[in-house]
């Protein structure tokens, strides 16, 4: 797709630019949509775990577990993750801690990559800058590590 939007020659860094930021802004608000129908659908087996035979208060249940959520309003970053599924009685990051070695990479990375979509978001020059920096820059690469 790059080689179709900017072609190979000079002058494509900006194009491609645009492109991979685009591409980080949608990965963020996918994962975000993935995170929250991944927390409904916990907190329909929890309800219906709560109040097998009764649908009142298993809407009530559902209706509390999901209320305020962070998912809701925020990014899909790991205090929100982590705060949301607690709710449910689910220690979101000790658990995939003892599950794989490499959750804090992934956590930082998470972490990182939202702040970036916030900075593209909000055209945050220097923010976007701090992040090549710090190694996220808006790279294609940049875009496969977060989907990985």
């Amino acid at each position: 797709m790059h080689h179709q939007v900017a072609g190979t020659g000079p002058g494509r860094k900006w194009t491609t630019r645009q492109l991979n930021g685009s591409l980080l802004f949608r990965l963020a608000s996918e994962f975000q949509g993935f995170a929250r129908d991944l927390h409904d659908e916990a907190a329909d087996v929890f309800a219906e775990w709560a109040a097998p035979d009764n649908g009142a208060v298993r809407n009530v249940v559902h209706g509390r577990m999901t209320e305020s959520r962070q998912l809701d309003r925020g990014n899909a970053q790991p205090g929100s993750l982590g705060s949301d599924f607690g709710r449910l009685g689910l220690e979101l990051w000790p658990a995939l801690n003892r599950r794989n070695s490499r959750t804090p990479i992934h956590q930082a990375t998470s972490a990182k990559l939202n702040d970036l979509r916030n900075a593209i978001a909000h055209d945050q020059i220097a923010t976007v800058e701090e992040l090549r920096r710090a190694g996220y820059p808006v790279t294609l690469a940049t875009f496969k590590r977060g989907r990985s």
